[in-house]
């Protein structure tokens, strides 16, 4: 069974394309969290999380929820993350969320694919983006056949800056930067209601026909990028760029 949470598509995409190499259940987990529901899962093959890197490591909240949820049948539990530079130690944690779930950790798969955090970064052009998800491709081939073999996937060596940054600047970035202050809609707003509709942690609702960023943010961006009239901003950071959203790209 594969689990997947995915904002801007980069994890959706990969989750799917995995589901169809290994003929496998692809379970979507947005509705299991925004609707705090607790998540049995059942499987007798390995199950796989598909998720974003978010600061070096499996996003917060996704890995807090895991906690929460059961899983029966098979015990072995692997881990496919996107990233768009690099996901650190990641490793370590994850691993240590998975013993407590007494679960047999089979290992973690770094897979690039386009850069999407369009609140810090400049993104790339289209023809690069393109180029990184054919690549992704290619790798997904190597990632279903460990998974078939039930062999764990190839440990990486994390040197003192991938441990610094999932370590330490990680919590900094959660406390300090991840932030939705910043967020707001502009005129062109249609006050369609789709930005509190793809919100996983419910941080947003409506007040006077306009969105509110309620102080609960993981800066996911599912707001910008799925926003149909491209209304959402976050400060000066995102005027005059395209938000990202992996759909757009593959349909050109």
């Amino acid at each position: 069974m594969i689990l997947y949470f995915s904002a801007t598509g980069n994890s959706e995409f990969l989750a799917k394309s995995l589901g169809d190499e290994l003929g496998d259940e692809v379970v979507d987990l947005f509705s299991y969290i925004k609707e705090g529901r607790t998540g049995v899962f059942e499987s007798t093959s390995p199950f796989v999380l598909v998720c974003p890197t978010y600061s070096w490591r499996v996003p917060l909240f996704l890995s807090n929820y895991l906690l929460t949820c059961d899983f029966m049948g098979s015990r072995d539990f692997y881990v496919v993350m996107d990233y768009g530079d690099s996901f650190g130690n990641a490793y370590e944690y994850i691993k240590d969320d998975l013993d407590n779930l007494g679960l047999n950790f089979k290992g973690l798969y770094g897979l690039k694919m386009p850069e999407n955090y369009v609140m810090l970064f400049d993104l790339d052009s289209p023809e690069v983006n393109k180029k990184i998800i054919e690549a992704s491709k290619e790798d997904l081939g190597k990632v279903a056949s460990y998974i078939k073999d039930r062999e764990d996937f190839p440990k990486k060596k994390v040197g003192f800056v991938g441990k610094f940054q999932s370590g330490v600047i990680n919590p900094i970035f959660f406390k300090f930067i991840a932030k939705d202050k910043k967020f707001y809609a502009t005129n062109k707003c249609i006050s369609c209601g789709l930005c509190e509709k793809v919100c996983v942690l419910n941080n947003i609702t409506y007040k006077e026909g306009r969105p509110v960023w309620n102080g609960k943010c993981t800066h996911c961006a599912a707001c910008i990028s799925k926003c149909p009239v491209s209304a959402i901003e976050y400060g000066k950071k995102t005027q005059g760029k395209d938000p990202y959203l992996l759909s757009k790209i593959l349909e050109n």
